[in-house]
């Protein structure tokens, strides 16, 4: 499926951009040698994907978003609804929610189909801890959506702050997710060369155990976890708590930190030249405030390039090129210690992305990873011995290569992607190496109508991480 159909429609008329309400369905099938979704249809959906690889699906959207130039209120609303026949009958809604638009503010509330962090929106593998693979969680969310001037043109900033609901999840319940980001750029909209930096801090806070805890248990006060207002100060400013504040707190959050920190810094740059543009990123993975204050895994994170086409009538639209390394989790010395011949003050403070021994549920949301969909959860692992038991992730020491491009030949317009990786375990439950090789080819072919399209999508996953597998996605979409 299009992670999303109607922002496609609205760029194939901007004749009617003046139109308001926009409307679309598709309707379509997968089918699998295994009964599975193959890697690249299922991951960066959104969760609007069938729970097995042999069924049937409607999807109806609709969006009602105005120009809001020189205005300074108005109100949007959007709404997904996915319904599958098959094996597994199941009704998913990827996104719903009411948007209120205040001059350069946006309040909203609902699910919201989002990719934070600065990556390629449309064909990077996905932002190191948001990459839009999981459902969307339901969140107020106040923000500045698009780059906004301050004090003089050449410097921009954007950002947002919510409040989200994780519900109940296999072993917590009742939690919170707390999210704000901040993103600057140097550069004015017009300028040939812009440099961009910011940090996105994700938390799971609060909430209370699903599971049966023993009382001489650290890591909770009573079965629940803290979630009052000196909490809430805690996980806003992660700094470490002193214990003298802290006395009726569970001993691991005294020791440790209030809440899951799953964070990234990031940094990138952009340059236009003639009918060409090329921008530059990476991702920076924070756990815990720990990495923050030394960078002991500054190799760690996301590489990123892309290079996009403005030429109208261009073949080829876009290339995306990324290298995810996370092999380092502050085990080793890494470049800047190296350099400096001195060990970094983490060093040997061992990481263990995304998963966590309070929301042993890790970093995900309805089992599946929030962050990356390199990530595997344990339960799609086919080798059994590389499993961590009782956590979400234990393949989390990763080399990933991906390559993604968007190719238009006589109007079809067509996407391939392809990823590489080699998944070693983790720190704790290491694993001998094992190689995975996952792509998938799009076709987009219009038909009478240029509002009709015919979608075929062929996903192939070949490796020793997942099931070897075959899948066929083929399906008809209308816009109005």
């Amino acid at each position: 499926m299009l992670q999303s159909a109607l922002s496609v429609y609205a760029q194939l008329d901007s004749a009617k951009s003046g139109n308001n309400f926009h409307y679309g369905f598709e309707v379509g099938g997968y089918f699998s040698l295994n009964n599975k979704i193959p890697f690249w249809q299922k991951s960066n959906q959104f969760g609007a994907v069938p729970q097995n690889g042999n069924s049937i699906y409607f999807r109806q959207m609709f969006e009602s978003k105005r120009d809001t130039t020189g205005k300074f209120f108005s109100v949007d609303y959007s709404a997904d609804l996915v319904t599958i026949v098959g094996e597994q009958p199941l009704m998913i809604l990827p996104e719903a929610y009411v948007q209120f638009n205040l001059g350069a503010f946006t309040l909203t509330g609902g699910r919201i189909k989002s990719v934070h962090g600065l990556v390629d929106t449309t064909l990077s593998s996905g932002s190191v801890t948001w990459s839009g693979n999981s459902l969307a969680i339901p969140e107020i969310r106040l923000a500045i959506p698009e780059y906004r001037k301050l004090f003089v043109k050449w410097l921009g900033i954007k950002g947002h702050y919510s409040h989200g609901w994780f519900g109940k999840q296999t072993f917590v319940s009742d939690y919170y997710l707390h999210q704000k980001s901040l993103y600057g750029r140097i550069g004015s909209a017009k300028s040939k060369i812009h440099f961009y930096g910011g940090v996105l801090h994700n938390v799971q806070w609060g909430g209370r155990s699903t599971f049966e805890v023993n009382e001489e248990d650290i890591r909770l006060t009573y079965g629940k976890y803290a979630s009052d207002w000196f909490a809430y100060k805690q996980i806003v400013v992660p700094y470490q708590a002193l214990v003298d504040t802290t006395l009726g707190y569970a001993n691991f959050e005294v020791e440790n930190r209030f809440g899951n920190h799953v964070s990234q810094i990031d940094l990138g740059m952009d340059i236009t030249f003639g009918q060409n543009k090329l921008m530059a990123y990476k991702n920076n993975i924070i756990e815990t405030g720990r990495t923050l204050g030394s960078f002991s895994n500054l190799d760690d994170g996301l590489y990123g390039l892309s290079y996009e086409s403005l030429k109208p009538k261009a073949v080829v639209k876009k290339v995306v090129v990324e290298f995810l390394h996370s092999m380092n989790q502050g085990s080793y010395n890494g470049l800047i210690a190296r350099l400096l011949k001195k060990p970094l003050k983490d060093h040997g403070n061992n990481g263990f992305y995304f998963n966590h021994q309070q929301y042993l549920d890790g970093w995900s949301y309805q089992d599946e990873t929030i962050g990356s969909p390199f990530f595997v959860p344990d339960d799609e692992i086919r080798v059994e011995s590389a499993k961590g038991g009782y956590i979400f992730n234990n393949s989390n020491r990763l080399k990933v290569f991906y390559l993604a491009s968007e190719i238009e030949l006589n109007s079809i317009k067509i996407l391939a992607k392809a990823s590489y990786s080699d998944n070693n375990g983790s720190i704790w439950f290491p694993m001998e190496s094992l190689k995975q090789l996952n792509t998938d080819f799009q076709f987009l072919i219009p038909m009478k109508s240029k509002y009709a399209f015919f979608k075929g999508d062929i996903g192939i996953d070949q490796g020793e991480l997942i099931k070897n597998n075959y899948g066929i996605n083929f399906a008809y979409q209308r816009f109005w």
